[in-house]
């Protein structure tokens, strides 16, 4: 395919955008980029479950939107940890979802960038890794043990981790918050690292549901502690949109041309709105004209799936089976990335009552003993109904344990 640049228009094969100072503004393809991003955002902010492919992976590694505010400038990338962050090994995001709502942003900011959830982020990324929640914002500057998850220096009381006070559900979160004066500083963050495992997905219940026993909780943003990345290398790292409020646009696309001169690839600028009170929603919206560049499409780990009805001797019925053709970076997936080929098939396919109904785990050992014995088999068929055994039976059925 060849492009040519004719009286400030770029056209690449049959699709054109206008040129201007050097940046190709949005153009259709990348246009429904854009306004697929916005789906998969409200999607995840409407996705209310509390863990994801297993019970040791708490609901935001697969939905909500997890996004920082942040402020334009020329001395610093949006996308780089300060040195401040970089001593602590942790800076503050917030989390949304129709269940974690908040009206307003930290110092009322009105743009910032979007991460994926750690099981969405593309195979070229390094996810992100979520260290602690606050229902409220912790003041986690004052906050210098555990990456900003630890005691606060400016306490009247104790603000140690919850789980060291003894501190494991929402109601005992909101009493003493409630003893403390509600003070940020005073309450304690939820543990939610990978090394709590299932512990970790009860602390992020309690997290949200503090969220909705704490009327005050609406009128200031969250606060999640997540561990810092390697700034320079920004191509590596999980953003996945720019967004903007009310007035924020052009901040946003300061950041969208810093992106694109930094990494050649155009991030979606997000028009987001929050709600204003409990009963709003917020929304997400991909607006053509506020993007400078075609919108850079994500890699992924499958190619295509399609459901295909055929027959199993072992059933001696007819089956739904869920074909499925990997992109070579689903067939190159390591065993640590198992999860995330498995989120992507739930978020794009599990919705449908030919899984929902029937998968009782199944599913995933299916998908395992694929990596297993059959890797370079395509494409790889996975039936809901059939049961989720051991690895040793699965393997021993080539991959198709008995319904």
């Amino acid at each position: 395919m060849t492009s040519k640049v004719m009286s400030g228009v770029l056209c690449v094969g049959a699709v054109c955008s206008s040129v201007w100072a050097g940046l190709a503004f949005a153009d259709a393809a990348g246009d429904a980029v854009g306004k697929r991003v916005a789906a998969d955002l409200r999607a995840r902010y409407l996705d209310t479950r509390m863990y994801c492919t297993q019970l040791s992976a708490p609901g935001f590694t697969c939905n909500g939107i997890t996004f920082r505010a942040t402020i334009p400038s020329t001395a610093y990338k949006f996308w780089e940890p300060s040195p401040t962050s970089m001593a602590s090994g942790g800076w503050s995001y917030s989390y949304l979802r129709s269940d974690s709502k908040f009206r307003r942003l930290v110092r009322d900011e009105d743009n910032g960038n979007i991460i994926y959830p750690p099981l969405l982020t593309p195979p070229d990324k390094i996810p992100a890794r979520v260290l602690c929640a606050f229902p409220e914002d912790a003041g986690s500057f004052t906050r210098p043990e555990q990456q900003g998850c630890g005691p606060s220096t400016k306490q009247t009381a104790d603000s140690r981790i919850c789980h060291e006070q003894g501190i494991l559900t929402a109601e005992q979160w909101l009493a003493k918050h409630r003893q403390d004066g509600l003070s940020n500083v005073n309450q304690c963050g939820f543990n939610v690292r990978d090394s709590a495992n299932e512990k970790a997905t009860q602390s992020f219940e309690a997290f949200i549901q503090a969220m909705t026993l704490d009327s005050d909780t609406f009128v200031q943003q969250n606060e999640l502690r997540l561990a810092t990345w390697d700034g320079t290398q920004p191509k590596k790292q999980p953003v996945q949109a720019l967004f903007y409020l009310s007035g924020g646009l052009k901040d946003a696309q300061f950041d969208q041309k810093d992106y694109l001169n930094s990494t050649g690839d155009c991030l979606p600028i997000i028009q987001m709105t929050l709600p204003q009170t409990r009963a709003e929603d917020a929304s997400f919206v991909y607006v053509p004209s506020d993007q400078q560049c075609s919108i850079t499409p994500a890699i992924e780990y499958i190619q295509s799936a399609v459901w295909i009805e055929r027959f199993d001797p072992g059933s001696g019925q007819n089956e739904w089976s869920l074909s499925v053709i990997p992109t070579q970076y689903g067939k190159n997936a390591t065993p640590e990335q198992t999860n995330f080929v498995m989120a992507e098939l739930q978020k794009k396919f599990g919705d449908d009552a030919r899984w929902k109904n029937n998968d009782g785990g199944g599913m995933r050992r299916q998908l395992v003993c694929h990596y297993v014995i059959a890797r370079d088999k395509t494409p790889w068929n996975l039936e809901p109904r059939r049961k989720d055994t051991t690895e040793q039976v699965a393997e021993a059925n080539g991959c198709n344990p008995p319904f």
